[in-house]
Parts: C-alpha cells; sequence; structure tokens
C-alpha cells in the first residue's frame, strides 16, 4: 500500500520550528521614481544587464507585490524577480530583504484571483526555487512550501492550457531543483526543511493520481518522478551504503506507482520510470534489471548508433555527431598526442603488460543522456562530469573508454567537454603508469590530474590563474600538492596541481621525466623519494607562483558581469514539455 510507504518517512526528523506569520522586519519607504519605473518599463528590458538590478529597486519591486492587487502589474513585478535573479547582485541581499519577499509571496498567495491565475502562481514557483535554494532561507522557505504543496494538485485539474501547463511545470520543477541545490551544495538546514514539508507525500500522491498525465501526455509524471529521485538523493543515508527505511520507503512507493503505469501503458510507462526516477536516483544498472518489470535498459545501438574509427588506437562511439565534428574531435585527440610523448620521452612505448590497443571515446548529446546511459548501458556512476575509465590493463581484451558528452551549453559551437583533459588519462596510464587505476598507494593525484590539465592546455589557462591570484596568500606548498587527495576540492586537485607539474616542467624537467620512469618501472618507493627531493624547491616554488600571479591579467574585470544562470546539470533536457518554450514571458538562463 503506498500509504505504508509514506508513514515510513515520518520518522526522518522532528518537525523544524517555523518562523511566525507576523513579520517584524522593518518596510522599505516607497521611492516613487524607482516604482514608476517597475511600473511602466517592457518587461524584455528587465532581462538585459544594462537595467539597474540592485538592491533597491528589488525592495521597491516586492514592495509593490505586497500591496498591488492588479494581476497585470502583479505579473510584471514578478517577472523583474525572476530577471533580477539572474541580473542582480543577489549576494546584497539581507535576510530581511528575504523576510519582506516572503511575506509579499504569502499575501500574493492569499489575494482573491491568485488561485486562478496560472501566471502568478507560474511565478510563485519559480520564485521560490531561485531565491530559497540555500540555508539562510531555510525556515522563510518553510512558510511558503504549503502553499506549493497546494498548488500542485489545484493546477493539475485545471484545463489542459499553455498557461496552466507552464505553471504546473514550474511547480514541478520548484520541487527538483531545490531538492538538487540542497543536496549538491550540502545546504543541510535546507534539506531538513523539504524532508519535513511534506512534498514526497504531495509528489506521490500527485504521481499516484490520474492528474499525472496531461491529455495523452506523462511529462507531469516524468517530472514528479525526478523531483521524487532528487528527494530520494536528498534523505539521509548509512554510510555502510545499505538503504535506510526511509530510502526504502521511497524506492517502494515509487515503484508501486510504476507497475500499475505499466499494466496500463507499457513500454512507455517503463521508459518515463527509467529516465523519471531510476536514474535521477542514481539507482544503476543492476537495479535496472533486477525491475525489470518497470525498468528498461535499451540496446548499445539504441542510444549510440554511431561508431567512427579516429586512428587503430582510438575510435568514438556518438549519439548525434556529425562527420564534421567526428573529425574535429579526432583531430584534437590525436593532435596532442606527440606533444605528451615529447613532455615525458616515452619513446610511444606502452607500459609492460597493458593490453589495451584502442581507446573506445563514448560521446552522449549532454549531460542528461550522459546521466541516463552511462548508468544504464556501462553500469557507470554518473554523478559527475564525466569520467575516464582504465579497466584492468593486464587483463586480455581489456577496454579503455573515456565518457563524455557535447557542451551543450555553449550551442551552436561546438566542443565536447574535458575531451583532451581525459584523452591525456589514457596517454598516462598506457604509457607511463604501470598498472590499472589505484595500483599506487597515494601521491597520484596530483600527478594524474596536474599532468591532463597540463598537457590539454599549455601555457592557456586563465581560469586557474584567476585562483592562484586570488588564494596566492593561502597557496599549498609542493609537499601539500604532492600529497593531494580527491577530497581536498577542485581547486587543488586540478589548478594547484596544474602548477606544480608546470613548475616542474619548465624548471626540473629531467626530474619530472624521471618521475614519469618510476611510475613506468612500478618503482613507486624511488617516486616518493624524488618528490621529497623536489620538495625542497619550495622556495623557488613560492617566487614563481607570486611572479605569475602578478604578471596575469585578469581579463574577467574587462567582461560583463556574470549572468547568476541555473545549474546546468539540475535540470533533465527529456523533462521539458516540446511545446513548453522560453519566448519572452518565459526566459531562463
Amino acid at each position: 500500500m503506498l500509504t505504508r510507504s509514506l508513514i515510513a518517512l515520518s520518522f526522518l526528523y522532528p518537525s523544524l520550528a517555523l518562523l511566525s506569520g507576523c513579520s517584524t522586519v522593518g518596510q522599505i519607504d516607497t521611492n516613487p521614481a524607482i516604482a514608476q519605473q517597475l511600473q511602466t518599463t517592457a518587461v524584455e528590458q528587465f532581462f538585459t544587464p544594462g537595467y539597474p538590478h540592485t538592491r533597491e529597486t528589488f525592495n521597491q519591486a516586492v514592495k509593490l507585490i505586497q500591496h498591488e492587487s492588479i494581476p497585470e502589474q502583479l505579473d510584471r513585478q514578478l517577472y523583474f524577480l525572476r530577471a533580477f535573479s539572474y541580473f542582480g547582485p543577489l549576494a546584497t541581499l539581507t535576510l530581511d530583504d528575504k523576510q519582506r519577499l516572503t511575506d509579499a509571496l504569502v499575501t500574493l498567495s492569499k489575494r482573491e484571483g491568485f488561485t486562478d491565475s496560472p501566471r502568478l502562481q507560474e511565478h510563485f514557483a519559480v520564485t521560490l526555487y531561485r531565491y530559497y535554494n540555500a540555508d539562510d532561507t531555510a525556515l522563510l522557505l518553510g512558510e511558503l512550501l504549503p502553499i506549493l504543496n497546494t498548488q500542485l494538485p489545484r493546477l493539475a485539474k485545471q484545463p489542459n492550457t499553455e498557461a496552466n501547463d507552464y505553471a504546473l511545470w514550474e511547480t514541478l520543477r520548484a520541487y527538483g531543483l531545490l531538492l538538487t541545490d540542497a543536496r549538491k551544495h550540502n545546504e543541510v538546514a535546507l534539506t531538513k526543511q523539504l524532508i519535513n514539508g511534506n512534498i514526497s507525500e504531495t509528489l506521490l500522491a500527485f504521481a499516484s493520481s490520474e492528474l499525472r498525465f496531461r491529455g495523452q501526455n506523462d511529462w507531469p509524471l516524468a517530472n514528479a518522478y525526478w523531483a521524487l529521485g532528487q528527494y530520494r538523493l536528498a534523505l539521509p543515508s548509512e554510510e555502510d551504503g545499505k538503504p535506510t527505511a526511509a530510502e526504502l520507503a521511497i524506492d517502494n512507493a515509487v515503484a508501486q506507482i510504476a507497475k500499475a503505469d505499466v499494466k496500463q501503458r507499457g513500454i512507455g510507462a517503463k521508459n518515463t520510470y527509467t529516465l523519471g526516477f531510476h536514474v535521477n536516483a542514481f539507482a544503476g544498472q543492476e537495479s535496472c534489471e533486477q525491475q525489470s518489470d518497470i525498468c528498461h535498459i535499451p540496446t548499445l545501438t539504441e542510444v549510440l548508433p554511431i561508431n567512427h574509427v579516429c586512428s587503430a588506437s582510438l575510435f568514438i562511439l556518438a549519439q548525434d555527431l556529425n562527420q564534421q565534428e567526428l573529425a574535429q574531435s579526432c583531430e584534437k585527440l590525436t593532435s596532442q598526442e606527440s606533444s605528451f610523448h615529447q613532455l615525458l620521452q616515452t619513446d610511444n612505448t606502452p607500459t609492460a603488460n597493458d593490453t589495451n590497443s584502442a581507446l573506445r571515446v563514448v560521446v552522449f548529446k549532454n549531460w542528461s543522456q550522459y546521466n541516463a546511459y552511462g548508468q544504464l548501458l556501462f553500469d557507470i556512476q554518473t554523478d559527475n562530469g564525466g569520467m575516464y575509465i582504465e579497466g584492468t590493463p593486464s587483463k586480455p581484451g581489456n577496454q579503455a573508454t573515456f565518457f563524455a558528452y557535447r557542451q551543450f551549453w555553449i550551442e551552436p559551437e561546438f566542443a565536447v567537454w574535458n575531451l583532451n583533459h581525459e584523452y591525456v588519462h589514457y596517454l598516462d596510464g598506457h604509457f607511463v603508469k604501470y598498472g590499472g587505476f589505484g595500483h599506487f598507494p597515494n601521491k597520484m593525484v596530483w600527478w594524474s590530474e596536474g599532468l591532463a590539465e597540463y598537457v590539454s592546455k599549455g601555457n592557456d589557462n586563465p581560469t586557474t590563474f584567476e585562483v592562484i591570484k586570488r588564494d596566492i596568500e593561502k597557496a599549498p606548498t609542493l609537499a601539500e600538492i604532492f600529497a593531494t587527495e580527491y577530497k581536498d576540492g577542485q581547486d587543488r586537485t586540478y589548478k594547484w596541481s596544474y602548477m606544480a607539474i608546470r613548475f616542474l616542467a619548465e624548471n626540473y624537467h629531467d626530474d619530472f621525466v624521471q618521475l614519469s620512469i618510476y611510475l613506468k618501472t612500478d618503482y613507486f618507493e624511488g617516486y616518493e623519494l624524488l618528490l621529497d627531493e623536489l620538495s625542497k624547491h619550495q622556495p623557488q616554488f613560492a617566487l614563481w607562483l607570486n611572479d605569475h600571479a602578478a604578471t596575469f591579467e585578469d581579463e574577467t574585470t574587462q567582461a560583463s558581469a556574470k549572468i547568476n544562470k541555473l545549474d546546468r546539470y539540475g535540470y533533465r533536457d527529456y523533462l521539458t514539455p516540446s511545446h513548453l518554450t522560453q519566448d519572452n514571458q518565459h526566459l531562463h538562463f
């Protein structure tokens, strides 16, 4: 029974204390000039960097929402808040500002006409996931979640119009995006608030009802599955990896919904469950095979129909690359091989007992496709930006593979994300490091990631120098960089490791090559001893870092202001209803 599954969720946390509905925050005086500008400016201008997105305009818009009753003006001010969330200085907003916004949204929800206006409900949902996605607003969100929970079933009962569909879609997105931000950015208070906000009950009730369909389309169910998958990931987990009672309750409740749907719709229902909940809860290949009554794994050629040979040592499996893109990708990969061999003086000779004959490069259309089919077809963990799997080099028939996807966020330009960086991992594993991944006990992260960054980017690495310049006063030492582990963070893993590799390559090239020889001959003791000797160059390394930091010209200060974009991996492209386009009335970045 679905009810029994829901009861198992109730013990997770004691209820959080919510803020009182009576706010004591000070009110903002009206600025007539700004208010008139907000009330008369064409809404398209709100979404341009040149519009005055300031804390004062934010507060004036909130004040207008608090006291306005005309639907068209409420629409305008709420749409300005959406624009401000992308272009405005969000860091300048105080907790009082956000309390005023909360009070205004509560007032809005009680206004006559709110429940009959899909446009205002759409704005309400978007405002939630754009402004209440961190710990500092967790308690404030507690006042608003009940409104969202009543909004979902109400909208689902409305006629199939475009306006109603936009509102329903954004309402479902609000759940998923808030949960995604909470779990990805370790927002503990936000996570607890969401778990205690009855959202799982609301989503499960919706997904098990006939309201989950819009005509013949199941995009509402697919989005509810995705939000439930994010909820499942946000739940506290056991250190031993075994599912908790709460996690099993969600799994079982969703499985019951899927089984009932499969009885009605067959393979279509299986695909919706698989791409909606299963892969977004990172349940993996084996679990899908065990649940074949509701989960579906397509064939390799269905997903990756393109098999393109670059050379005797390199081939590409692709989802949608055309001939020009395949040729460009091959050229980018093979062109850096010579520089790699020259830098490390490998003589193009593989390591001993390495049977890899050709690298397989798997390129998906985007991250969403990688997330889904990387799990289902290749049984890999896809909560990342792509990966290289070396396998066991000494095993006959072993296939080293790099999993990647298009940089979909730069379209119509074309590039494969991390293509050159990951190819260096293959070259490093095949021509330098003896054995497979994890063969050497420690002090390999800086080598692997720093080398991949250096060979793939050379001296053109402005994002690294931005960090070096910013953090030069707390720069790690050579010895600390050599001891880097992945848990030490991305800056240490990639950027400072790049600097250490570059320093050695430029100043102690013979020793740098000797390190690679020790790795190739499986002489880890010699590698460690040489690292100890190289650590003594710390004074020179510190001066070298300071020189680079001083001469780096930070081009970002001359660039246009950055947009506070949505997490590019937060949403799934296949969940977007095809008829809901991002026109001037429904912009996102």
